[in-house]
């Protein structure tokens, strides 16, 4: 474990409980490692992923569960842990998913993300966001102010799917015999 704001889990069958317990919490955040033992990403995200660790793990501002979570007992979490792959990297909050992390699986880079989600002063600027959001949405509901370029009138801005855009660029450069 780690110190008393940021705990550091590797969830094995003597744990599974307690893990099951914290990270069930209400406004618990947790980010977790899924992986296994045989995948070779995996053998090379984990001594990365035991430095970073050990870097957090003196860092007070933190505040959440850092775990890693072995295939074995990926059944035995009671989280959503259906993966598509090894090594998976997901951001839960009071035990419900949120998103998975799909930065770089670098040192600098896992440990400025989990500085961000887990942070106590990133928390109180979002919270922060939230309630000027508010305020500025009342603001701006009347009519918009200055002029429009081109005498008031407005051009259309149209939205094309991707599969639109590709059948339009594939019809400008091939040529007409195919």
């Amino acid at each position: 474990m780690g110190s008393d704001n940021l705990k550091i889990i590797e969830v094995n069958g003597n744990n599974v409980d307690e893990f099951n317990k914290l990270v069930n919490q209400t406004g618990m955040i947790a980010i977790v490692k899924f992986y296994a033992d045989w995948c070779g990403h995996c053998k090379i995200l984990n001594p990365k992923w035991e430095i970073m660790t050990s870097e957090l793990e003196k860092n007070k501002k933190l505040k959440g569960i850092l775990a890693s979570v072995s295939e074995k007992y990926k059944d035995a979490v009671q989280i959503p842990s259906n993966i598509d792959g090894f090594p998976t990297i997901r951001v839960y909050n009071s035990g419900k998913y949120k998103f998975d992390y799909r930065g770089r699986r670098e040192i600098s880079d896992l440990n400025r993300f989990v500085k961000s989600i887990l942070g106590k002063k990133n928390r109180k600027t979002k919270k922060r966001r939230k309630k000027r959001k508010g305020k500025r949405k009342g603001k701006r509901k009347g009519k918009r102010r200055g002029k429009s370029r081109g005498g008031g009138k407005t051009r259309k801005k149209k939205n094309y799917s991707r599969s639109a855009l590709r059948e339009r660029f594939f019809k400008m450069f091939t040529p007409l015999n195919i």
